[in-house]
């Protein structure tokens, strides 16, 4: 079964984005202060309670953030690790990847 994965996007230059975009993620204010620097980063983050791994990551421009839910701890490790070996930049290609990551291909 495919998981569901959820994407988003900001500019980092519109102060509009980045709100909208940092009001949907836990601890957005945190990761705001993060990308202030505008270099670029890789994150992750798990919950535990709805279990749902969210993986950000910002080329200093861009921000993207994809949100899988209903997914172990330990299959949010074996798409962290996918997404080391494959870096990718929408959504599909990232449905792709955690299809792949979890042997649901």
């Amino acid at each position: 079964m495919s998981k569901i994965v959820t994407f988003a996007s900001a500019n980092l230059a519109n102060q509009n984005d980045m709100a909208a975009f940092l009001s949907a993620i836990p601890n957005g204010a945190q990761l705001g202060k993060i990308l202030e620097n505008k270099k670029p980063i890789s994150t992750r983050a798990y919950d535990d309670d709805p279990q749902i791994a969210l993986f950000v990551s910002s080329d200093g421009n861009v921000v993207n953030c994809f949100t899988v839910a209903d997914v172990t701890i330990d299959q949010a490790e074996l798409i962290a690790a996918a997404c080391e070996l494959t870096p990718v930049s929408n959504a599909q290609a990232f449905q792709n990847l955690v299809e792949l990551a979890l042997g649901s291909r």
